[in-house]
């Protein structure tokens, strides 16, 4: 798309500008550049291109929910003092340790709205793109407006300096013929007069040819001298032989506007059917590892209570074997094997040690010497029954949207149709407009010569003079407004229609 584009050429034409404005010289502008320029720099517009990236990221995250599963991470870690810990009646002892954890969950759910929910982002995501080429069309408009209302108003600041050397002119001729006696001090004041109100109008159309600069400059959207900038495209008057009907067709077609709420439209539809998929049943996947650690921060007081206990149960038994022996020797019978030798029960250092270092190695697990717990998998299963009516408020609200949009789409079909109906006769009209004030103003100069001659030779008064200087000055006047009154609508006409269109 357009605007997906980035010109070279507009950053040949920013260092163009940057090394003009700093020579102090006039930079030239043409229009196609102006709009380039626009683009790139204009606030609105730029503006209008931040909900790109949200929208296509709900479409990310819309497939990704359908295809694909979510997973977690989580690590735990803790240290819990020593003291006692009761249950229920009883009490424990329980020494200072250091716990961590980790666990991994997959989870995966299906559900009409994660079902639906693709469609829906698509078509909101199209939605944005066409309102981003509807900026786009908008943002040339109001650059090609701005752009020929600063020439229509230099033109005229020119018919005004053009006007102020014809009035320096007359002042000149009524001076002359007021020495050699054949005009009057009455008609030196009014060709002054005339001449004062040319320098004013002068005044005014060249500061509104500066001020048309600055709000050229701000549709740009760029700090640069209004009197640096020179726009140097052209246009042509042509007669439009345009076919209305193509042209509404077209526009129904392409117009960025339209598209955007059709797109809408179908977004509308994708909601009603995430609204009625409420209905379905949900399938809810779940797979989890985990593990964890538990490791004591004083383990010589566990290893003391472990060698004692191991201590008592080597004398209980070495205490047993005596016994049998005993008990076997009274009655004059051998003791079995196992009863032979009570020595073999005997708790040593050597088992001491051992057991110390066993409880040490086991003891030595934080953080990450984790115990892995089974792995753990489960399916659930949930079909909606009633919900007090949630469900069906919900799609009634998505159908009355979408049949809102249904009737807003239809009244802009017809706003649109009237509008490049309008447009084409607006230029039509404004094309016939421009060739009758050519001719009245070929006509009114004519007179003005006529009038001019007929005072340099005395067979006219000066009042007569200054009425044909007047025709002629309002008739060069309409005629710059009906040229670019022509451009203007031409500018309409392509916005009405959404794109660009060819000159005949």
């Amino acid at each position: 798309m357009k605007w997906r584009a980035v010109l070279p050429a507009v950053a040949v034409y920013l260092l163009a500008v940057s090394t003009d404005l700093a020579a102090q010289q006039q930079a030239p502008l043409e229009l196609d550049d102006a709009i380039e320029l626009a683009k790139r720099t204009s606030p609105t517009y730029l503006r209008s291109l931040n909900s790109l990236a949200p929208a296509n990221w709900n479409v990310r995250q819309a497939n990704a929910r359908l295809y694909l599963p979510s997973a977690n991470v989580n690590l735990f870690g803790s240290w819990q003092d020593a003291g006692e810990q009761r249950l229920g009646a009883a009490t424990f002892a329980q020494p200072s340790v250091l716990l961590s954890q980790y666990s991994l969950n997959v989870n995966y759910r299906l559900d009409g709205t994660t079902l639906f929910s693709p469609g829906l982002r698509k078509s909101e995501r199209s939605a944005v793109e066409n309102r981003i080429d509807n900026a786009d069309l908008s943002l040339r408009t109001q650059v090609t407006s701005a752009y020929l209302e600063v020439l229509r108003l230099d033109a005229q600041a020119e018919q005004a300096e053009r006007e102020l050397t014809r009035s320096q002119e007359h002042l000149r001729l009524a001076e002359a013929r007021q020495e050699v006696g054949a005009g009057t001090r009455l008609e030196s004041m009014q060709a002054d007069v005339t001449r004062g109100q040319a320098q004013v109008a002068l005044l005014v159309a060249n500061n509104a040819a500066r001020v048309a600069k600055l709000r050229l400059v701000e549709a740009l959207g760029v700090q640069l001298p209004p009197e640096q900038i020179d726009l140097v495209s052209t246009f042509e008057v042509f007669e439009p032989n345009y076919d209305i009907e193509a042209f509404i067709r077209d526009a129904l077609a392409r117009h960025p506007n339209l598209l955007a709420v059709k797109a809408d439209r179908q977004a509308a539809n994708s909601a009603i059917k995430v609204a009625k998929a409420a209905y379905f049943p949900t399938l809810s996947l779940n797979a989890a590892w985990s593990g964890f650690t538990r490791e004591e921060t004083d383990p010589n007081r566990t290893i003391d209570r472990a060698i004692g206990d191991a201590q008592a149960d080597a004398a209980t038994q070495t205490a047993t074997c005596v016994e049998l022996q005993r008990l076997y020797g009274a009655v004059g019978i051998a003791p079995p094997p196992a009863a032979s030798d009570c020595s073999v029960f005997d708790f040593t250092s050597q088992d001491s040690a051992t057991a110390a270092n066993t409880f040490t190695s086991l003891n030595t697990q934080f953080p990450f010497a984790f115990q892995n717990e089974p792995v753990s998998v489960s399916a659930f299963i949930q079909i909606p029954i009633f919900n007090n009516f949630d469900r069906q408020a919900q799609v009634e609200q998505s159908v009355a949207a979408r049949n809102d949009l249904d009737y807003f789409l239809r009244a802009l079909e017809l706003q649109t149709r009237a509008n490049v109906a309008e447009a084409v006769y607006n230029l039509e009209t404004a094309y016939e407009t421009v060739v009758l004030q050519g001719v009245n103003t070929r006509t009114a100069r004519e007179e003005l010569r006529l009038a001019q001659e007929r005072y340099q030779l005395g067979a006219g008064t000066f009042l007569e003079l200054l009425d044909s200087q007047t025709l002629t000055a309002q008739a060069e006047v309409d005629e710059i407004n009906a040229v670019f009154a022509f451009h203007q609508n031409l500018a309409a006409l392509e916005a009405s229609v959404g794109h660009e269109l060819p000159t005949n």
